[in-house]
């Protein structure tokens, strides 16, 4: 059964207890970086640990559309808050299977750049209080995940 998290806004990996941010210059245009982004089914080509995602809402693209994923021993059921295509990629964590982050945002953010696109992604997290005194735990597997993430999109990307 589920459990529910705390869905929040585009805000909220500014004001998260946990703040996690990577930036990368990938040697594709913004709309080629978000084609990939967008594509639910590739993720798992390319992001560590990401075994499947389903899309569960009738839509498959778009603000508001929603999908399932599998990463790691965690399935988190998402909605997206922003859908702008070359521009900004964004959801928010609205259910878990394994109840030890309460709340979470992930924000791709793409710019043109010379030779490409920068990416800046912003993760917020909040965790329940029990969970509290391993945060450090949390990070030290959820950070290596993150930082492998933007090398492995540059490589897809390069494929």
């Amino acid at each position: 059964m589920p459990f529910a998290m705390r869905p929040e806004d585009l805000s909220f990996p500014e004001r998260a207890g946990v703040r996690l941010g990577f930036s990368r210059l990938l040697p594709a245009p913004p709309e080629r970086v978000f084609d990939v982004l967008a594509d639910h089914e590739g993720w798992a080509r390319w992001f560590p640990d990401f075994r499947e995602a389903v899309v569960t809402s009738p839509e498959r693209e778009g603000t508001g559309t929603r999908r399932r994923v599998s990463v790691g021993p965690m399935v988190l059921d998402e909605r997206f808050l922003a859908w702008e295509r070359g521009r900004r990629f964004a959801f928010t964590m609205v259910a878990t299977r394994l109840p030890i982050v309460s709340a979470m945002v992930e924000d791709w953010r793409m710019e043109p750049a010379e030779g490409g696109t920068r990416l800046s992604y912003a993760v917020g997290i909040d965790v329940p209080g029990w969970v509290r005194p391993f945060t450090g735990l949390l990070l030290r597997k959820f950070r290596p995940l993150f930082e492998r993430a933007l090398p492995a999109l540059e490589e897809r990307l390069r494929a």
